[in-house]
């Protein structure tokens, strides 16, 4: 199962993080998206923070759903900044500067309590050019 292949792989001293990578680089050559989804759901923020960072290793069309999009969307709101970090950054290539909720959702993430999603926040904004 995927959160137990992720777990072993993050809690395994010898790795420094090319297992990781390797997981990714599955995903990117068509494994089944399904197991992230299970990572976006898990009650684990650290699961759910590398399935966030997962699907923005991978290109746009590969999660364009709008399942992945809304779960991300949620994620925004998660308790642990992590996550909120790296759903903002899957989110990214589907934010839109024409779009009333890109800018509602970049205004509440700029406004985090965590400076990394803040950050992040400020940066994704200039880049479509929001002020």
């Amino acid at each position: 199962m995927i959160e137990q292949e992720i777990l072993g792989v993050v809690h395994d001293p010898a790795d420094n993080g090319d297992r990781l990578n390797e997981i990714a680089d599955e995903f990117r050559r068509g494994r089944n998206l399904n197991e992230v989804m299970i990572l976006l759901n898990s009650s684990d923020p650290e699961l759910v923070a590398i399935g966030a960072w997962i699907l923005g290793e991978l290109h746009f069309e590969l999660y364009s759903s709008h399942d992945y999009i809304r779960r991300l969307t949620d994620l925004t709101d998660h308790e642990d900044p992590s996550v909120r970090f790296h759903a903002l950054g899957a989110l990214f290539p589907s934010l839109a500067r024409e779009d009333p909720a890109t800018r509602t959702l970049l205004d509440k993430l700029r406004g985090d309590g965590n400076e990394g999603v803040r950050r992040s926040a400020e940066a994704a904004a200039a880049r479509l050019s929001l002020k």
